[in-house]
């Protein structure tokens, strides 16, 4: 699996001189990685100032891996040239089969690919991204790509994956290895588990899918994994076979065997952003003690509502109002009286508040994390998403809806217990 994220040289089969072609945009993406790049067009001899080969088998060196994004028709023909060229590696971004209603074209691609014994991720996919090198096989452009870090992102969505880099890297959460796998014709999230359990640079794994490879449930999970799962309706079901040919299970069983398994099932998007950027930015809590600390009643009372029926998070009574006059001072005056048994802090700013707004400085200056984990919630426009930004420096999550930070952290909390 490696050499999909780490490969030295790559052809791109079907890379095009035009702009906003999906074969210029992959090529130009792959350049800017520093890698060897080979295009493939029999049409034009030179693109981007690269040579340009009408086929993969004329390129005279040693090719790793190929990226495929012509009609869906030629693929298997592309397929028969990669194999004669000696590549194993090949990532098909083209749609058009599943899908689509070309189920037989799809196994005939995989029957030939196994005779061959290539590995594929796709059909229909956006494909890979390596955080570390930033090697990636996009086809989308103007993208704001996250840092190097420790959370692995597999998605059958390419859509749905683009979404969650964004918001990665505007809140600065650090990716490992990132894949978008499609149809998953071959490499499913089976594959890239047991790979990604033995990469040193993932800590979490990241999964949205709309069905899962029965040998997925068969395996020990060492590292931690979210999974949100589409296609938990009939009406979900019948769109997710139009968007990747899955096959959706029962939800509820699904549920019940992850939970065995100790895999944390997030309800929706924001849910699943919000766990993930919990776990990554602080950690796991040590138990399910809660204190709220807030500069405004509203936001505490709200959060204290959506405490109440929680299984795993405990508040007793450890809400602190410090009310409108709060200053930084007084935030971090009520951390230090906590009980040392609260392993769950939530900060509830209201930064706009002149006393608070005047001193925030001093917050940010002098908080020292601890074995706690801490979370803040706060609402508002220009200034908030500038706190947000210098509290993700401290590595403390920001959030505006409180009741997706209280279900991220009580699914959290679940999770640390079981571990």
């Amino acid at each position: 699996m490696d050499v999909f994220f780490n490969p030295n040289s790559i052809a791109v089969i079907g890379a095009s001189a035009k702009k906003g072609k999906i074969g210029y945009e992959i090529l130009k993406n792959i350049i800017k990685s520093k890698k060897n790049v080979y295009p493939v067009n029999p049409n034009r001899k030179e693109i981007m100032g690269l040579k340009c080969y009408t086929s993969v088998e004329e390129i005279e060196e040693t090719v790793d891996l190929a990226v495929v994004a012509i009609d869906a028709k030629n693929v298997i023909n592309a397929i028969e040239e990669c194999h004669r060229k000696g590549i194993k590696r090949v990532i098909i971004i083209s749609g058009g089969f599943k899908e689509a209603g070309n189920e037989q074209l799809e196994k005939e691609l995989i029957k030939k690919a196994k005779e061959y014994d290539i590995r594929i991720i796709g059909p229909n996919c956006i494909g890979v991204f390596n955080g570390r090198n930033k090697f990636n096989t996009f086809f989308q452009r103007n993208m704001n790509l996250p840092k190097s870090g420790n959370v692995a992102i597999l998605t059958q969505s390419g859509t749905f994956g683009i979404g969650l880099l964004e918001r990665f890297a505007n809140e600065g959460i650090g990716v490992s290895k990132f894949v978008s796998y499609g149809n998953k014709a071959d490499v499913n999230e089976f594959d890239l588990v047991k790979y990604l359990e033995k990469d040193k640079s993932t800590d979490i794994i990241a999964i949205y899918a709309e069905d899962f490879a029965k040998e997925f449930f068969d395996m020990k999970f060492e590292k931690t994994v979210v999974v949100l799962k589409a296609g938990r309706t009939e009406l979900g079901k019948k769109a997710a076979n139009l968007h990747t040919g899955a096959m959706a299970t029962n939800y509820e069983i699904f549920k019940g065997v992850c939970k065995q398994k100790g895999i944390i099932i997030a309800d929706n998007f924001e849910e699943f952003f919000g766990i993930l950027k919990i776990i990554s930015m602080q950690g796991l809590p040590f138990n399910g003690n809660t204190a709220i600390i807030t500069n405004g009643a509203g936001p505490g009372v709200i959060a204290c509502d959506y405490l109440n029926d929680k299984r795993y998070l405990d508040l007793h009574s450890n809400l602190i109002d410090l009310t409108g006059s709060a200053t930084s001072k007084d935030f971090l005056d009520a951390i230090y009286r906590l009980d040392k048994n609260v392993a769950i802090v939530i900060l509830n700013f209201v930064f706009q508040d002149a006393p608070l707004a005047e001193t925030i400085d001093v917050f940010y200056k002098k908080f020292k994390k601890d074995r706690r984990i801490y979370v803040a919630s706060a609402m508002g426009g220009k200034f908030i998403s500038k706190q947000r930004k210098k509290l993700a420096k401290l590595g403390i999550p920001l959030f505006e809806e409180p009741l997706h930070l209280i279900n991220a952290l009580d699914k959290i909390a679940w999770y640390s217990m079981r571990k």
